[in-house]
């Protein structure tokens, strides 16, 4: 078995210092534990703990739903200066990447902050909430955004956001009860898309969703283009599932039903720590993929994603 992995982690989170204690927007700590938010404030942390476990390269996300909650009205300045940023970091890190953030719902000027951060910073892409005031991705104040991303080919990351609800979810089951909570909105976000003409309308739109929203999968496999037949057509729907983790039974779910091609390794870090190479090879193999599949899947797929609009570039001279 091979554990020499090139792993890229989809998924991690970093906020800005004017994000955290004693900054400009600065944001409680909330239900993170004191070592969370240390970790979530300090870039040094990541970089050394991936370093550590043998990841070649974490891309990082500062939400929207971090600083302004799930609705209501969002400061442009800020989240621009959360991007100005986020290139800041990632030019002086070489294994970091980064995605930028906007608000997808606010129509147009959510558009041109998605195409200021991709042209003029170089992000490598794109981190939107799944929902925001009652409003999911099928929404025409998406449109704009999920436009500019397109036509740069760069991922959009969707990210899960509380569910409306979520204080009686948590008094029921606890903080898991959150998080499924979170999964519903990420499945909803994922259901809104494929009853949509959008992947028709916008074929160089890649999005990736988290695993927290797989119990969308199951209405998915009802029909339309996740139905039984349609899973086994190529190419596949440029939709992509994170894994948030590397538990072997989820992986194997994942790649049964999207493909190895659009399963991305990643981990919601820090909440979740990081991906330990020799483990994570462990698991892919458990879960029954082969050694081609256990490098998409690690790193290849991420890869790919981030190479795209470099291919277009190259295609165009």
């Amino acid at each position: 078995m091979s554990t020499s992995l090139d792993i890229v982690d989809i998924h991690t989170h970093l906020w800005p210092p004017a994000w955290g204690a004693g900054g400009k927007y600065a944001k409680p700590a909330g239900s993170f534990s004191p070592e969370i938010f240390r970790k979530i404030t300090t870039p040094a942390a990541l970089v050394d703990e991936f370093k550590a476990a043998g990841v070649s390269l974490a891309v990082v996300t500062a939400t929207i739903e971090s600083l302004f909650g799930t609705e209501g009205p969002v400061d442009f300045g800020a989240i621009a200066e959360a991007n100005d940023w986020l290139a800041s970091l990632i030019a002086t890190e070489p294994s970091l990447a980064a995605f930028a953030v906007t608000d997808v719902f606010a129509g147009e000027a959510g558009a041109r902050e998605a195409e200021r951060a991709i042209v003029d910073l170089g992000l490598s892409g794109l981190v939107i909430d799944s929902s925001r005031g009652g409003k999911f991705l099928a929404d025409p104040s998406a449109r704009p955004t999920l436009e500019v991303a397109a036509r740069h080919r760069v991922p959009v990351f969707v990210h899960p956001v509380a569910h409306p609800n979520s204080d009686v979810l948590i008094a029921g089951a606890g903080m898991l009860g959150n998080s499924l909570g979170r999964g519903l909105m990420n499945g909803v976000a994922f259901l809104s898309i494929i009853q949509s003409s959008i992947l028709d309308d916008l074929p160089d739109l890649h999005l990736v969703f988290a695993t927290l929203g797989l119990g969308g999968v199951v209405q998915a496999a009802r029909g339309g283009i996740y139905g039984r037949t349609e899973r086994q057509r190529q190419p596949r729907p440029n939709i992509y599932f994170d894994t948030m983790g590397a538990d072997p039974a989820i992986v194997r779910l994942l790649v049964g039903f999207f493909g190895a091609e659009r399963v991305l390794a990643g981990t919601d870090w820090p909440i979740l720590p990081a991906l330990q190479a020799e483990s994570l090879a462990a698991n892919l193999a458990e879960a029954g993929l082969n050694e081609a599949e256990q490098r998409l899947v690690a790193g290849g797929n991420a890869r790919r994603l981030l190479a795209l609009r470099k291919t277009q570039a190259q295609a165009a001279e």
